[in-house]
């Protein structure tokens, strides 16, 4: 079978969520992502407040949406190879065309993998990255399985097998979901899976791998598709966090049902609660 963006290649059956793997793709040759569409895009971006992304210039977080963003978000990406600039542009399928570039990869993703990923997944999210040249992305994990498809400059991306637990605790992911924090660990470096990426090149990236990213020495572009499953909910590693606090040792998510609807039933409840008493106590 021919496809619109993808090869076929066996890695995506054999390894989708379980490992990481190189494959090819043609978005740097699609219009929609040259230099001057994208540059319209972050033109709208600056300008509806209901579009969302984040902005790091000169090394410091602009707050999205606010008159600095607004002032210096094109500016910036229009000098990007000076600009020491990280810029996330998300849902872009929100666009006319964006949206039909990630409904036929979604369909042929589901075909390559084997995986109906319109049941198994929420709906996808078509995220763009751009980044000024020798720009670091910390370490972090996702909720989603993705694809990352590098269409401008190059990049260097380390991915940590998430399924290790010397690599990755529970309490690590449960921290994350709780408090956006995770440790990076210098003694793991060396077990890294190192992926250099050019144009045409993407690579899978599993749900909670953890990884960190390099730009080269020139301005880049990549497009992510994530996919988050529907079994998945941050929630439940959440109250896992607040059990920890408390002496218990939680059952991690996915192990028991009847345990995670419980889990959640009560945190619901005392979140219900929690809102009442703010009502009557207003300060």
């Amino acid at each position: 079978m021919t496809y619109t963006y993808f090869q076929s290649e066996k890695e995506f059956s054999d390894y989708f969520r379980r490992k990481p793997f190189l494959f090819s793709h043609n978005l740097d040759s699609n219009d929609l992502f040259s230099t001057q569409s994208v540059e319209k895009l972050a033109e709208i971006w600056s300008r509806d407040s209901t579009k969302s992304g984040f902005f790091y210039l000169d090394r410091k977080f602009r707050e999205w949406g606010s008159e600095d963003h607004k002032a210096s978000l094109v500016e910036a990406f229009r000098h990007s190879d000076l600009s020491r600039m990280r810029m996330k542009l998300s849902f872009i399928h929100t666009q006319p065309r964006y949206d039909k570039v990630l409904e036929t990869m979604t369909h042929e993703l589901s075909e390559l993998t084997h995986v109906d990923l319109s049941k198994e997944y929420r709906a996808p999210m078509e995220t763009l990255f751009l980044t000024s040249p020798n720009e670091f992305t910390p370490y972090h994990i996702d909720s989603e399985d993705s694809f990352l498809l590098q269409i401008q400059g190059t990049k260097t991306i380390y991915i940590f097998d998430g399924s290790d637990k010397e690599i990755l605790k529970d309490l690590d992911i449960e921290k994350y979901w709780a408090k956006n924090e995770i440790a990076f660990h210098e003694e793991i470096r060396s077990r890294a899976m190192r992926f250099d990426m050019e144009p045409g090149t993407g690579v899978h990236i599993p749900m909670h791998f953890p990884h960190m990213v390099e730009s080269g020495p020139t301005s880049s572009m990549s497009l992510s598709i994530g996919y988050e499953s529907i079994a998945f909910d941050r929630d439940l590693f959440r109250v896992n966090h607040q059990l920890r606090k408390l002496g218990i040792n939680p059952t991690p998510p996915g192990k028991s049902k009847v345990i995670d609807n419980t889990k959640m039933a009560v945190f619901s409840g005392a979140r219900s609660i929690t809102k009442k008493l703010k009502n009557l106590h207003p300060k």
